[in-house]
């Protein structure tokens, strides 16, 4: 089982360089559910789409990612605190994003794709919106693509 986001949920009061480890965090996740039998059910009605997401990832949201990680040490310090991206909001969704992620692991068998998957994107969307935001739109893509997998998630 994979523990997302358990080593950020750690750190006692997250900073600039924990927002790094974060992005990388949610490409791990994305990758996840696009190379195993984790998150299968996304593909079944348009297996296709598999492929499609694949290359995707592999050439635009990639490129977002390190595009995000580029512009993260520009970021003012005023705008990280105000939107939370660091100290005690950080962590709180830091750990947030553990818990949730560490219940789709722990009854995957009995938990929804639709439900624990859900939840796990829903966790992590505020914190990489504001991400986001405070870069100007840096790494659009990435979000685009995490709720684009989101939509693809059958109710429940």
């Amino acid at each position: 089982m994979d523990d997302w986001f358990s080593d950020l949920a750690e750190v006692p009061d997250p900073g600039r360089e924990h927002l790094a480890r974060f992005v990388r965090e949610v490409m791990r996740l994305l990758a996840h559910v696009l190379e195993t039998d984790a998150a299968s059910v996304l593909w079944e009605l348009n297996p296709e789409l598999r492929e499609m997401a694949r290359g995707a990832f592999e050439s635009d949201v990639q490129r977002g990612a390190e595009e995000l990680l580029s512009a993260i040490p520009e970021v003012p310090e005023r705008a990280l605190v105000q939107h939370g991206l660091t100290g005690r909001a950080a962590r709180f969704k830091y750990n947030v994003m553990a818990a949730v992620s560490r219940g789709w692991g722990a009854v995957r068998d009995h938990f929804t794709i639709g439900g624990g998957f859900k939840r796990v994107v829903e966790a992590i969307d505020a914190h990489l919106d504001s991400l986001i935001a405070v870069t100007g739109g840096v790494g659009g893509v990435v979000k685009e693509f995490k709720d684009a997998l989101m939509a693809l998630a059958p109710e429940r």
